[in-house]
């Protein structure tokens, strides 16, 4: 015990030594476990790269969700990913406006939604546990939501990664698509430093979301805020103090990321995107908290560019539009009475019949305030949400964030939206996507249109060049003090609607085999001296493309869907079925186990330290004295 209390110093060092060892070792390794865990992005979300992705499914299950997509019930698939195979999970049909109208069409070409872990907790896509195939609907350009997210990103936005992807049922062509990351559990661990809060999707059982209007402290009185987290601990009280405090604006940087919150507001405000929060819906976009601290993220942004509808965009009452954009309102104008409505409605549906697209629900019969009237919802359209939208009045009321917001705005108008900017993006992504849009045998406009839409020209009613350079012009003029000089509803083909084989008269006509149609675009493709479509063993027929640019990804797809192609039934099964590397069961955060044994290393060489410190010592103070020597 002597020794002890002599050494006692020594003792308390040593411990502090290990314990800090400890720590970093486990800070470290969670960070690291984090990264190796999550490496989806390399795989499936590169900006040069458009994926190859084969759905093998039973065919009866695959003619099921077909015929039934308002059901959007999950069915089992494997999924092939640039030759990879995940086996044993589930895909069904996803949207809201684009499913229903496209369920009311002709067409079969629905978005999807693949669920790697619904069958197997443990199964995942490199990390990735979910994966949204959206078609595009209503973008002739099929870039409107590509750009969104890419801009919002730049901004500073949590935003999903996105990348172009041809997908292939049974090894027969489907067409172009944009794969996008869900926002779920997974994304949180990705973006925030504690991913156990609530996650909350605007998103109610008739289409509306949530105003974020307070309305009491019952939580089951606000049914459009779906809780995706906590589902059975939550109590509600972070969110309606969140209510509180976009009521009275007080105390709102505890609660609120403003600054997500303005870059959210100016961003679909210069874009036009008005089915979200901005809009009657009040939808499309997620608030997350952690520790009682709200941030807001962007979701479906197929819709921008003014492609919900037009009108002249009011940056400072941006939640003017009506129907979401529809009635293109102007407050400062006062056009938004009944027979703007009316001439808005028709408007968007010429540009419908201009493009042989389907048209938007019919809204004529809307009164001011976004309520159909005689109380009767058209059919197809959600149920109008509450005029009142304190996200956007209170930050705007308050003068330090109305300055915040203008200088977004302005970022975005002399940074994004420049004939620069947009015809190099614009360039890019078409030279990357042209060839499957050109074979896409279930697109929804036809090439021309296509070509029409990708045009770099700014004087082009078209093109998304058009569109920013004008857009641009008007929020430097409202800045200013000026009013808007944009009307969005210039744009051609760029109206709520669907496709080229669309009506809504309730029937769908015979349509060609899905082998009839990938012919006809192998020969189209000869025609315009384009790259042909994939056969069915994954090979290229055209020979615009460089082969080695894609020789990896048509090997691994060949290997990948060798069996399903030759006629043997998918395997849904059990069993071991993702890819060596690929992320598995032990995908977990550094645990107090995994520490253990640099926990025993540390301690065994401080206890062996401390015992030959000890023995150095004590023979130390046995030895015996010297003699001093006399003369």
């Amino acid at each position: 015990m002597h020794v002890l209390k002599k050494y006692k110093a020594v003792l308390l060092s040593g411990l502090l030594v290990v314990v800090f060892c400890v720590a970093a070792y486990c800070a470290v390794g969670r960070a690291d476990s984090a990264d190796s865990q999550y490496t989806y992005a390399e795989h499936i979300f590169q900006d040069d790269t458009v994926n190859e992705i084969n759905i093998e499914i039973d065919e009866a299950d695959w003619q099921d969700m077909l015929e039934n997509p308002l059901e959007e019930e999950y069915h089992k698939a494997n999924i092939t990913i640039n030759g990879e195979t995940v086996g044993n999970v589930a895909i069904r049909t996803k949207g809201n406006n684009s499913l229903t109208s496209v369920a009311s069409s002709d067409s079969d070409r629905y978005s999807f939604k693949i669920d790697f872990d619904y069958y197997d907790d443990n199964s995942n896509y490199y990390g990735l546990k979910k994966l949204c195939l959206n078609n595009n609907y209503s973008d002739n350009s099929s870039m409107r939501e590509y750009i969104s997210y890419k801009i919002m990103g730049e901004l500073g936005l949590d935003v999903p990664q996105c990348g172009y992807s041809n997908i292939t049922v049974n090894g027969e062509e489907w067409g172009l698509y944009l794969a996008v990351e869900a926002i779920d559990e997974t994304f949180l661990e990705t973006h925030f430093d504690d991913a156990t809060g609530d996650l909350y999707k605007p998103e109610g059982q008739d289409g509306t979301g949530a105003d974020l209007v307070y309305d009491g402290d019952d939580i089951s009185s606000y049914t459009g805020l779906n809780l995706k987290t906590n589902e059975d601990t939550s109590d509600g009280k972070e969110i309606i103090a969140l209510m509180k405090a976009l009521e009275d604006g007080e105390n709102l940087e505890d609660l609120l990321d403003v600054e997500s919150a303005l870059k959210y507001i100016a961003a679909n405000v210069a874009l036009a995107n008005f089915d979200s929060y901005l809009g009657n819906t009040t939808h499309n976009y997620y608030l997350y908290e952690e520790d009682g601290y709200f941030t807001v993220i962007p979701w479906d942004m197929n819709l921008a560019f003014g492609g919900f509808g037009g009108g002249e965009v009011d940056i400072y009452e941006p939640t003017s539009q009506s129907m979401g954009g529809f009635g293109g309102g102007d407050k400062r104008k006062d056009t938004q009475d009944n027979d703007a409505v009316t001439n808005a409605a028709e408007s968007t549906e010429a540009q419908a019949d201009a493009n042989n697209q389907p048209q938007p629900p019919d809204n004529a019969d809307m009164q001011g305030g976004g309520q159909p009237s005689g109380g009767k919802q058209p059919q197809g359209m959600p149920s109008m949400g509450s005029d009142e939208k304190p996200l956007v009045t209170t930050l705007l009321e308050n003068e330090t964030y109305r300055s915040m917001y203008e200088g977004y705005l302005k970022e975005i108008a002399e940074k994004y939206f420049t004939q620069e900017y947009m015809t190099e993006l614009v360039t890019k992504i078409h030279d990357l996507i042209a060839p499957y849009v050109q074979n896409d045998p279930t697109a929804f406009c036809t090439y021309e249109e296509f070509e029409q839409a990708c045009s770099t020209d700014p004087t082009d009613q078209y093109s998304l060049a058009y569109y920013a350079v004008n857009m641009a012009e008007s929020i430097e003029n409202q800045l200013n003090g000026g009013e808007p000089t944009f009307n969005t509803s210039s744009m051609q083909g760029g109206g709520f609607g669907g496709g080229k084989q669309s009506d809504f008269n309730g029937e769908k006509p015979d349509m060609p085999s899905r082998t009839e149609q990938t012919a006809d675009a192998q020969q189209n493709a000869q025609q315009n001296d384009r790259p042909a479509p994939p056969d069915q063993n994954g090979g290229q027929q055209g020979g615009q493309m460089d082969e080695n640019e894609r020789s990896g990804q048509q090997t691994g797809q060949q290997s990948g869907q060798q069996n399903g192609q030759q006629g043997s039934p998918p395997d849904f099964g059990g069993g071991e079925k993702n890819p060596p590397g690929m992320p598995g069961q032990d995908n977990k955060s550094v645990r107090l186990s995994d520490c253990l044994p640099t926990i025993a290393v540390c301690g065994g060489v401080f206890v062996v330290g401390v015992v030959v410190l000890i023995l150095f010592k004590r023979k130390k103070d046995l030895k015996p004295p010297k003699e001093n020597k006399t003369e």
